[in-house]
């Protein structure tokens, strides 16, 4: 008998004879997610921290991995010394180094940012000078270099996890144009055939959480700096990665701590979201995830 109808038999008889069977064991099996991008994944103590504290929180064993050279503290987090990776997605797709990363890692998730903002509009979209939009790429070049991680992420027996990147507070007028491609690198990817066969892709819309908590808060309130978020804001982007991740209502959870500056002892005094902010997030990230959960 095999080993898979050994088990059948096995989970039969405890059934017949009274044992509840459930999938919590399963559940409880360690998931491995790398984070691949730069800043946006790692500034002032990223991402990973909060991810992990709501994983486990809920008794998830998920272990967040970064590609970022190793910081003074990792809290926990295990970095893996690749560097930073490059800017815009073509280069990120030509170079080996990233690919060996994925394929040796033993992953189940693997999420990626789409890169920065100026890369993904035409040329023909006029941004203002000061938006350091780097030279435009066609979609069909950042299309075929996220194929090209995907295949690399899918055969490696991990899912790939899209993250749209909230951008710069300066041009909120773009945000609805770059969502839209995003949504169409997900219908593309999602399309394409890997060795005979579809994979699901999941879009995580950071981007619109951005937008209404910067109308309730304030940019000055939500923003760290022009680019990055404050530590509130990555908590709501660590929230959103753990209910798309684990489809886990975040209303349920309790957890409230926030990441640690990377210089900050572990042992250092934790700081925690208010309740009433927490809440609201929660809130809205299960807004969205319940309306559209791919």
């Amino acid at each position: 008998m095999s080993k898979r109808g050994l088990q059948l038999v096995v989970c039969l008889y405890l059934v017949l004879i009274g044992v509840p069977f459930s999938s919590q064991g399963e559940e409880n099996n360690s998931k491995r997610v790398l984070f691949l991008g730069n800043s946006v994944f790692n500034h002032k103590g990223g991402l990973t921290q909060t991810f992990e504290g709501f994983c486990h929180g809920a008794g998830l064993n998920y272990e967040a991995f970064s590609q970022f050279k190793e910081p003074e503290n990792t809290h926990g987090i295990e970095f893996l010394n690749y560097g930073r990776i490059p800017l815009n997605l073509p280069e990120v797709a030509a170079d080996e180094g990233i690919h060996a990363l994925i394929r040796n890692g033993e992953f189940d998730f693997v999420i990626l940012e789409g890169r920065r903002n100026g890369y993904l509009l035409p040329d023909w979209v006029a941004l203002p000078e000061n938006a350091n939009r780097g030279e435009a790429i066609p979609y069909e070049q950042n299309l075929a270099a996220l194929g090209k991680l995907h295949r690399t992420i899918v055969r490696s027996g991990a899912q790939t996890v899209l993250y749209m990147h909230p951008g710069l507070h300066e041009f909120p007028d773009i945000k609805l144009g770059i969502a839209q491609i995003y949504q169409r690198f997900h219908a593309d990817l999602e399309a394409m055939e890997i060795d005979g066969n579809r994979h699901a892709v999941t879009l995580v819309p950071a981007v619109f959480l951005w937008l209404d908590a910067t109308r309730r808060y304030g940019v000055d309130d939500w923003y760290f700096d022009s680019a990055h978020g404050n530590p509130l804001a990555r908590y709501s982007s660590s929230c959103m990665l753990y209910t798309y991740l684990t489809g886990n209502d975040p209303r349920q959870s309790d957890f409230r701590e926030l990441s640690k500056d990377w210089t900050i002892p572990s042992t250092g005094p934790a700081e925690f979201a208010k309740d009433e902010d927490a809440a609201w997030i929660k809130q809205q990230v299960w807004l969205y995830y319940t309306t559209n959960r791919r």
